[in-house]
């Protein structure tokens, strides 16, 4: 056990301050307190004074991107790998942590959320125990020793990993897990973890916990398309209630660099619980076809727990919120051009036809960045819901420089909107304990993301960032230039071309303003600014500003320039470190505590990177 390990351990059982601990009473605080030091300064400004399967339509315009320096470079990463854990063959016993209402056991020790007492991969729905070790042994996208390998396996099953560093997924595009009981334990890799690459992570499968795993998609050429390229996608088939997410937690992860939602769980889930984890980044001007798109969050599956995130560096949806039953407590949202979290009605979701909403909104700090327009207002929460019997509880919540006496941090886009305040929470989980606002920035700039006792260089520049109040919201992930969508010339005049493109969009012009260039056939070489754009299906037409000296031939080819000088400054480079595990003997014993052997390991070696 490491030293953060020991003192975890010890504050675990320390009366602190009189304060009652109850579902992650003792890491909440264990943390802060190991954290308090390095954070004394990270206090939130003078500014921050009040206190309290369809996707709608977009809620609001899109602005022109603000001009923004390059970024400062990133550190270096750490190449050290860990020592190989020690297995006990009698592990230390589990925190004294209170069982759930029904007595059944967290997947995630000393926390509650909806869906957590899934048994996940750890057997324990079955009479006697049965779960698979799978050790993954290598970075490959698929085959003997891959992550995929054990996700594609059925029955309860564990992924562990002997090998840190990227698995580069691009090439498969979509990286779907369908079959259930699942756990995928990052915290077994050794220093600096796994990050995934170039893949939206799809989940439909019920009973799926995933910890301390970074998902990065980015935007490479290949892969999903772009108008359809979320980093983590909870989703199922409504007319099918086999293919319907149930249960699925996620513990400490990172998601980045989505090109459409960097995050998404839709409303063919249920009882989902995201905890302690980062949302980041999401590209702006990419290769999406509405133009600038840059979301963070969208929530609509029924039973949501959102806690202890750090939401930054997006246009909107931080989160976007259109479901009837969701909690949202102690996140912090940075440096988004435009609100906070948006409680988009519910008639914007057919399949919340005849559902009311019980919304419950607490703890949570909302700042604005150098993105943050000046024009647009800086609540934390805009309830834009019309459904009668609604009952929103939203209190105690921080917002920079936002006033509204009548209900603080939060502005009323509807009529009836204000009819829906209420002053108990309408929806909420037993022992669920949430901190006070003013506590909620040191907790979760110390706890979110994966591994954060080692975060990565990007992970690590987010939090820098939040606590400097710098950053920007980013076009890339890399400098350059992106040559998307290219197409054959299907017509061509003194000043337009036209050519069959992927996803073209008519309600956006993704184009204008940018450089099209022949760079095949006749007329190439030749380069203009699009003026003006539209579809008719996917034929994309292009105005240009200036005619060309040469009209394009059907024979020829054009593309669309996209700059990346706005960026992130790159893929972090992971070292790729090897570390044998040694299972512990008889790993699906039930121990004391209700938990597996294998279990209990588990939670130590999370503790170690948190």
């Amino acid at each position: 056990m490491n030293w953060r390990a020991w003192v975890v351990a010890k504050l675990a059982g320390w009366p602190l301050f009189g304060l009652r601990l109850g579902a992650a009473g003792w890491r909440t605080w264990a943390r802060v307190l190991l954290v308090m030091l390095p954070l004394s300064g990270a206090v939130l400004t003078s500014a921050c004074s009040d206190q309290s399967s369809s996707e709608g339509p977009d809620p609001d315009p899109d602005p022109d991107p603000d001009p923004d320096p390059d970024p400062d470079p990133d550190p270096d990463p750490d190449p050290d790998p860990d020592p190989g854990p020690d297995p006990d063959p009698d592990p230390d016993p589990e925190p004294d942590c209170p069982t759930l209402p029904d007595g059944g056991l967290p997947i995630v020790p000393c926390e509650v959320g909806f869906g957590i007492d899934t048994p996940a991969g750890s057997g324990r729905h079955q009479d006697t125990p049965n779960a698979t070790v799978h050790k993954v042994t290598n970075l490959n996208a698929s085959g003997e020793g891959s992550l995929k390998a054990c996700t594609d396996a059925k029955g309860p099953r564990v992924c562990v990993f002997e090998v840190s560093g990227t698995i580069d997924l691009t090439s498969i595009g979509t990286y779907s897990i369908d079959n259930e009981y699942l756990t995928i334990a990052g915290q077994t890799a050794p220093s600096p973890g796994i990050s995934l690459r170039g893949a939206s992570l799809r989940i439909e499968a019920n009973d799926v916990l995933i910890q301390h795993i970074r998902v990065r998609t980015g935007d490479a050429i290949e892969g999903r398309t772009p108008g359809d390229r979320d980093g983590i996608y909870v989703i199922g088939k409504s007319d099918n209630p086999d293919r319907q997410p149930i249960n699925v937690i996620f513990d400490h992860i990172t998601v980045s660099w989505g090109i459409d939602e960097t995050f998404t769980v839709k409303d063919t889930a249920r009882n989902v619980t995201i905890l302690d984890s980062i949302v980041s980044e999401g590209l702006w001007y990419n290769m999406h076809p509405k133009g600038g798109h840059s979301k963070g969050l969208m929530i609509s599956a029924e039973n949501m727990l959102i806690k202890g995130n750090l939401i930054a560096h997006h246009d909107d949806r931080a989160p976007l919120e259109t479901t009837p039953s969701a909690i949202t407590v102690n996140n912090v949202t940075y440096n988004t051009r435009q609100v906070g979290m948006r409680l988009a009605p519910l008639s914007n979701n057919e399949n919340h036809d005849g559902k009311v909403r019980r919304t419950t909104v607490a703890g949570n700090v909302r700042l604005t960045g150098p993105n943050s327009s000046s024009n647009r207002d800086s609540a934390w929460v805009v309830v834009s819901e019309s459904r009668n019997g609604s009952e929103l509880y939203i209190e105690d919540n921080l917002c920079d420089g936002w006033k509204n006496p009548d209900w603080p941090c939060v502005r009323v886009d509807t009529n009836e909107g204000m009819g829906f305040r209420v002053s108990e929470p309408p929806l909420w989980i037993e022992g669920l304990e949430v901190l006070p606002a003013d506590q909620t920035l040191d907790y979760v700039l110390a706890n979110a993301g994966a591994r954060p006792a080692e975060r990565d260089e990007v992970d690590a520049r987010i939090v820098d960032e939040v606590r400097q109040r710098s950053g920007r919201i980013i076009n890339c992930v890399g400098p350059g230039t992106i040559l998307y969508p290219t197409a054959q010339v299907s017509s061509a005049s003194d000043s337009q071309v036209k050519g069959d493109i992927p996803d073209c969009d008519s309600s956006k012009t993704a184009y204008e303003g940018r450089i099209v260039e022949i760079y095949e056939g006749t007329g190439s070489g030749q380069q203009r600014e699009v003026q003006s754009q539209s579809c008719s299906g996917n034929n994309l037409t292009l105005n240009v500003s200036e005619n060309w000296q040469t009209v394009p031939g059907t024979d020829a080819r054009f593309r669309i320039h996209i700059p990346c000088d706005i960026n992130a400054g790159g893929w972090p480079k992971v070292a790729e470190n090897q570390r044998a595990l040694a299972l512990p003997e008889d790993y699906n014993r039930v121990t004391e505590s209700g938990y597996t052997v294998l279990e209990v390991w588990l939670h130590q070696l999370a503790r170690e990177v948190e």
